[in-house]
């Protein structure tokens, strides 16, 4: 076994990068390093060890405590992280999503050194393991790669999907008090995930809608129209479960009911209402012609086969994403919003001074 600083210096000495995250549905473990055989072989090596022979200290243990709890409490005085997270408990309820990603107080304060080992001797095994590689090395040599590191560990299982998260019964209006000249607002449900028949739809319509920054039509009814925002947008969160859909911006305490109104009778409007052909045809085209640069590097296509491989997309994801896109129709885009967005079932989520 190696020390914390051995592995630090193991990876320096051949300029390999080593990271870490973790999200709602996965832990990720990522390693940049030269394809020189040499190199390679080094770098795999101490890469192999970390993930597959984990040394639980309880110091180490300790310092991540303490830095966390730090980024939890600096996480309080942020109205934007406030609002995320009331959002998410919002939508999720008591489903898994709706427990922070960094954790609570309470919760970080409670991991002992068995509860990392028992979570990583469940969790951290060959059948639970996504691995994607991409760069100047052959699939022989990748199959290799993979090998290695998947021998190393347990056979183990693969986790338990999520359940499913479920809609409200109605709409709720959630204020939170915070002592700031803006209010931070947020509209939304639960979504989709990454399989659901209406992806393409709610994708491309989302585009048009309020993901294509100021030539979105949300951007334009509350910053062009109206100047109650400097920015408007919507997005959906796509994970294993249901994610959620989200229509956000920050506008003076003043206009927040003004902007509350205006965005949701825009949703409305955009639900109950085939979009225009010309609308249609420039997010396809932005869509499209925007889609080479998001594969055009090796991180971009590292992102992508991970998401295939993780959620258990079609090997043609990448392949065939254009094409779907061009096949979509303003009715697909209408009946798939009508499908999904429940216009009395919503959270109105704002953050922001006494009302």
């Amino acid at each position: 076994y190696h020390n914390e600083e051995q592995i630090i210096n193991a990876f320096e000495a051949v300029g390999a990068q080593f990271s870490t995250s973790s999200l709602k549905d996965m832990s990720i473990v990522s390693l940049r390093t030269l394809t020189r055989q040499s190199i390679l072989k080094k770098s795999l090596d101490t890469f192999t060890e970390v993930i597959t022979q984990p040394s639980f200290k309880q110091k180490y243990l300790t310092r991540e405590k303490r830095q966390t709890l730090r980024s939890i409490e600096a996480g309080k005085q942020s109205p934007a992280n406030i609002a995320s997270l009331a959002f998410d408990k919002a939508v999720f309820v008591d489903h898994p999503y709706a427990h922070p990603k960094i954790g609570t107080q309470k919760s970080i304060n409670k991991i002992s050194l068995q509860d990392l080992e028992q979570h990583y001797q469940q969790f951290y095994v060959a059948k639970n393991l996504t691995i994607a590689l991409v760069g100047d090395i052959s699939k022989v040599k990748a199959k290799q790669i993979a090998r290695q590191i998947s021998h190393g560990l347990n056979v183990g299982q693969k986790a338990k999907a999520n359940s499913i998260v479920l809609p409200l019964e109605q709409s709720q209006a959630i204020h939170i008090e915070f002592p700031s000249k803006q209010t931070h607002l947020l509209i939304g449900q639960a979504g989709i995930n990454r399989s659901h028949p209406d992806y393409y739809p709610l994708y491309l319509g989302n585009h048009i809608f309020g993901g294509s920054g100021l030539t979105s039509i949300l951007s334009d009814e509350i910053r062009e129209k109206k100047g109650l925002a400097y920015s408007a947008y919507s997005y959906f969160t796509k994970m294993q479960s249901n994610g959620f859909f989200m229509m956000r911006m920050q506008t003076k305490n003043d206009q927040a009911n003004e902007a509350k109104n205006i965005a949701i009778e825009t949703l409305k409007n955009f639900r109950n209402n085939a979009i225009d052909t010309q609308k249609l045809a420039d997010g396809k085209d932005n869509i499209i012609g925007g889609f080479a640069l998001e594969t055009a590097s090796n991180a971009n296509i590292l992102t992508y086969l991970s998401i295939i491989g993780f959620y258990d997309l079609p090997l043609d994801y990448l392949s065939s994403f254009t094409d779907k896109i061009k096949d979509i129709s303003a009715q697909d885009i209408q009946k798939a919003y009508e499908r999904l967005i429940d216009m009395d079932k919503l959270i109105i989520l704002s953050v922001g001074a006494k009302k």
